[in-house]
């Protein structure tokens, strides 16, 4: 079976919770509409402890799955390594085993049903790609103009010896779709983005990204809308009933 894993990274500095709302609805929806939308992921689960994305999940029909028990903050690694195994438990007791999953992230909204399909009919179609993930191409952010503060408080080249290899593409968080072999191995101190393994299928896209400032749901609203997507829509206000006019007492 193929399911869908969104996880609550929760770090972001200006949304406690993941608690940021977009178009009018929680930003956690959107990657839930997503994973509803696909043709191939038949069960959503969610694992989060924040209260507005447990509400908006159990609304899409997702199995919520609790954390790791811990006080402590979570890598994403870990997350995904605990969830993973939560559903395999899960589908084990109805004698089925994970085939793909889909992984989604709480903290961004870029990602369509149809880049989840287009990543999960590439790993069926090829079985050496170890995953697919999204991907934005950031000229600006290629390591081989930027800068590192030396000692001395000046600025040295932070990567010239990088020779020039193309354009940069940066994972942007907008949705993976892994094979278990690489989730069976994965360990809670995993190094980051390792469940990606060696052969990544590319799901190429413009401006993804998580949003974890303000000042990026503007953002995230002219990326859904070049999409199509609406603004939710919301009840008119209604006038408030107004007292009776009292009787002239004089």
């Amino acid at each position: 079976m193929i399911c869908a894993l969104l996880i609550d990274p929760d770090d972001s500095p200006d949304f406690p919770g993941n608690s940021a709302e977009v178009m009018g609805r929680p930003l956690a929806a959107y990657p839930l509409l997503a994973a509803k939308g696909s043709s191939h992921a038949l069960r959503l689960y969610a694992q989060t402890a924040s209260p507005p994305v447990r509400r908006v999940a159990a609304q899409f029909g997702a199995v919520i799955i609790d954390p790791p028990a811990s006080d402590a903050p979570h890598s994403e690694e870990a997350l995904i390594a605990h969830g993973y195994r939560q559903i395999s438990e899960d589908l084990k007791s109805e004698k089925t085993t994970p085939e793909l999953l889909v992984i989604l992230f709480a903290n961004t909204g870029a990602i369509s049903s149809e880049l989840i399909d287009t990543g999960i009919s590439a790993l069926l179609d090829d079985p050496s790609h170890d995953s697919a993930a999204t991907v934005s191409r950031y000229d600006r952010w290629n390591p081989r103009p930027a800068f590192r503060e030396a000692a001395d408080g000046g600025l040295k080249p932070y990567a010239a010896c990088v020779p020039d290899a193309g354009a940069p593409w940066f994972p942007d968080w907008g949705a993976v779709v892994a094979r278990p072999r690489l989730l069976d191995a994965l360990k809670h101190d995993a190094a980051p983005l390792s469940y990606l393994g060696e052969n990544i299928f590319a799901l190429k896209q413009i401006g993804g990204g998580p949003v974890d400032r303000q000042w990026q749901v503007p953002k995230m609203e002219y990326w859904l809308k070049k999409q199509g997507v609406r603004d939710s829509p919301r009840p008119e206000p209604q006038p408030k009933p107004q007292p009776k006019p009292q009787k002239d007492r004089r």
